[in-house]
């Protein structure tokens, strides 16, 4: 045999043996890939996740606060009007009304009840 044919001789039994046994260090590292895919699939699982909790979480606080807003809307035209004066009736029940309950008023003739329970 020539030369050059043992040498390409010796490649095709290296390859072959490469194909029927693999080194031990080929074998680590698919090993180690298999054994680290799922740790990082159910991570990203996680991740993705609880960014959906969030967004979820952000939605619900939106439309909360969104709530609160048209509730404060709706306070601020009734102040609106009552500064406007343009109904007399309208004036007179805010007052009466801010009388009852911030400074603890009554008209004569009104019942009032007092639970003790809040004392």
């Amino acid at each position: 045999m020539s030369k050059q044919t043992s040498k390409q001789v010796d490649l095709l039994h290296k390859v072959e043996r490469r194909l029927t046994n693999p080194t031990k260090k080929k074998r680590g590292i698919s090993f180690l890939v298999l054994l680290t895919l799922p740790f990082i699939m159910l991570y990203a699982g996680h991740r993705i996740f609880t960014t959906n909790e969030a967004a979820a979480a952000m939605a619900a606080q939106n439309a909360q606060l969104r709530q609160e807003s048209a509730a404060l809307a709706a306070a601020n035209e009734e102040y609106q009007a009552v500064l406007r004066n343009e109904d007399p009736d309208l004036y007179y029940e805010y007052v009466i009304r801010i009388a009852r309950e911030r400074l603890g008023l009554s008209l004569p003739g009104d019942q009032l009840f007092v639970d003790r329970a809040l004392q």
